[in-house]
């Protein structure tokens, strides 16, 4: 059963190891000159607050649950999880792939952007925060860790505050068009959020 955990876990290090490894490729081949962007060290303020803010809450209300298993060990989880992770790796790599040059690791806009409504951006506005949040989600199910549960909500919500950010500077930049776009695809999760 040992095993079968540290063989789990390590097939979820490696699937999110390689989806890093393509976002980098992938966001250093398709650069393209950037027209407008919010400052990094205000982006990186943001993070930074909001993620010691979540940590010292969760450590003040339970700080021995941190590393304590809420799912119970089980090849089901471990199975379950790792589909999830990947479906949801999947829909943000056809999101990124649909985005093209448009794409920016902080909100910017680029020269010749355009408002992207193809592909997973029929469903959602912004699909690559959907399934990171998905894969995810099947993470902390396929590895039962509470951390990576407390991790989901906090990536939810910095990935709120990122897409409202992205949200206005698309508004500036494209006004009715994309305010026409936003009433009529949800944010998150298609017919929900």
């Amino acid at each position: 059963k040992e095993d079968t955990m540290e063989t789990g876990e390590s097939l979820f290090v490696t699937i999110w190891i390689a989806f890093y490894a393509y976002w980098l490729i992938s966001a250093w081949k398709t650069r393209s000159p950037v027209k407008r962007k919010q400052s990094r060290l205000s982006y990186f303020l943001y993070g930074i607050v909001w993620v010691t803010l979540c940590l010292v809450l969760v450590n003040w209300l339970s700080p021995d649950i941190i590393g304590d298993r809420i799912i119970p060990e089980g090849i089901g989880f471990t199975i379950a999880g790792l589909l999830i992770t990947v479906t949801g790796l999947a829909f943000a790599i056809w999101a990124r792939v649909h985005l093209g040059k448009n794409w920016s690791g902080m909100p910017a806009i680029r020269e010749q952007h355009t408002i992207t409504r193809t592909g997973p951006y029929r469903f959602v506005r912004h699909p690559i925060y959907s399934g990171l949040i998905l894969a995810l989600t099947g993470t902390a199910i396929g590895t039962g860790y509470f951390w990576i549960f407390c991790c989901v909500l906090l990536i939810f919500g910095l990935f709120v505050i990122k897409f409202r950010l992205e949200e206005k500077f698309l508004e500036d930049e494209f006004g009715e068009e994309y305010a026409r776009y936003k009433r009529d695809v949800k944010a998150l999760i298609p017919l929900l959020i």
